[in-house]
């Protein structure tokens, strides 16, 4: 892909994406004061729950549409990409839906907390909406087209908002399980104006006689997507053990139950969406850069497409890393209103560069075929975040457990640029002619 081009399409993603960040951020921000701490610690149980449930569909298969979507010769070989990986979707996140709408007494009983039962019934049908949205959105990004899924997820956070914020208006006396349940519900709908919009968008792809599912191409779609659902499993895994390891360990400490939850809320809830703003740049990144990594037709291209995507990470990262830390004080009173937030936002403030590097490293390993490395490296990363959690966490408070989540993600950074950067120079060094 040439540089034009790359740079247009992160341009137009990224321009599409403040946007739909800068509502959703300030969705968060509404909510965050709408429930307080204690009720964003219930939400944030029943989210990591949710956010579990969703990842085999929403990592996996869309990735490996986007990665064959992105080589195949002709619009009408990627639309059949589409409808083999859809079949796979479809069938995985029904499944899914099922199980967890059954299970949501039982998953409220594992997580400790009777009230994110209403927000889990919610939750469960998200889990058949995004892998369907989502591999239509692997289909754009394959086709080098990033616009439409900025416009499916900015309907969908304006339907989150309008749904929320009626709720509010019209219950306004909600108890905190039944507003985390109002959030959860606002997801199920917003999911469902997403799936409509992009799907009515990719009608405009050239549509090829329908034919008998190909089965090598279900094979190797599947064969791609089990490291990326694997990689993203252990991540999700890992927040979701953070969340119910983080009360317990709070607890040991000397906090009670309401105040350990408090505390959850606050970091995972307030804190830790702050540190995660770079990905406004480099979500765009990696969504295209993946893509075109899995073009470059030389080492060279390689080499160049990888610095220019790691040196506009690097930039974001650190532009607001250093952003949140002169911040943190106004960030604390006047977003939050809660002073106490401050230094646990400087504290994490290193994470936006760590983060920010690993979306983009990600995004090019995809693009290399390097989904099993990516899924290895993060192993160590995510068992070292939980010992440390568990050690820290009651001498050290919320504090310890941001520190074991920045040790673990520089580690499994560190992990993945060895194994890019083995892979990008094992080849000669000479540009192409």
């Amino acid at each position: 892909m040439r540089e034009g081009s790359l740079k247009r399409q992160a341009a137009v993603t990224a321009a599409s994406g403040a946007l739909v960040r800068a509502i959703g951020f300030g969705m968060r921000l509404w909510v965050s004061r709408l429930l307080g701490a204690e009720a964003v610690g219930v939400l944030e149980l029943a989210s990591s729950a949710h956010a579990l449930a969703v990842t085999p569909g929403a990592a996996g298969v869309p990735g490996a549409v986007s990665r064959l979507a992105a080589k195949a010769k002709t619009e009408e070989d990627a639309v059949r990409v589409l409808r083999c990986g859809r079949r796979i979707a479809r069938t995985l996140g029904l499944t899914i839906s099922l199980l967890f709408f059954l299970l949501s007494p039982l998953i409220a009983g594992w997580l400790g907390d009777a009230r994110t039962l209403p927000a889990l019934l919610f939750y469960a049908p998200c889990a058949l909406l995004i892998a369907l949205s989502s591999v239509y959105d692997g289909l754009f990004f394959g086709r080098g087209r990033a616009l439409p899924p900025n416009l499916s997820e900015l309907g969908e956070q304006l339907v989150r908002l309008l749904t929320v914020a009626g709720l509010s208006l019209v219950i306004p006396r909600l108890t905190p399980a039944g507003r985390a349940g109002g959030v959860a519900l606002g997801a199920l709908l917003g999911e469902s104006a997403g799936l409509l919009i992009v799907r009515a968008l990719a009608g405009k792809f050239p549509r090829p006689p329908k034919d008998r599912e190909d089965r090598a191409l279900r094979r190797q779609i599947i064969r791609l997507s089990l490291p990326l659902t694997a990689n993203r499993l252990t991540h999700v895994g890992l927040r979701s053990l953070s969340a119910l390891v983080i009360p317990l360990r709070l607890a040991a400490g000397g906090l009670d139950h309401r105040e350990a939850m408090s505390r959850l809320g606050m970091m995972n809830g307030m804190v830790m969406p702050l540190t995660f703003l770079p990905g406004l740049l480099t979500g765009a990144l990696a969504a295209v850069g993946g893509p075109a990594m899995a073009r470059c037709k030389t080492p060279w291209a390689e080499r160049r497409l990888a610095i220019r995507v790691m040196g506009l990470a690097l930039m974001a990262g650190a532009g607001c890393g250093a952003l949140l830390y002169a911040l943190s004080p106004v960030l604390a009173d006047s977003l939050y209103r809660l002073p106490e937030l401050a230094p646990l936002i400087r504290l994490a403030c290193p994470l936006s560069v760590i983060m920010a590097a690993q979306q983009a490293v990600s995004g090019l390993m995809t693009g290399l075929g390097l989904q099993k490395k990516a899924f290895f490296s993060s192993l160590p990363g995510s068992a070292v975040t939980l010992l440390l959690t568990w050690l820290w966490a009651p001498s050290r408070g919320i504090q310890g457990a941001i520190l074991a989540s920045l040790t673990g993600h520089a580690l499994t950074l560190a992990c993945c640029l060895i194994y890019l950067v083995s892979r990008l120079t094992e080849k000669g060094a000479s540009p192409a002619p």
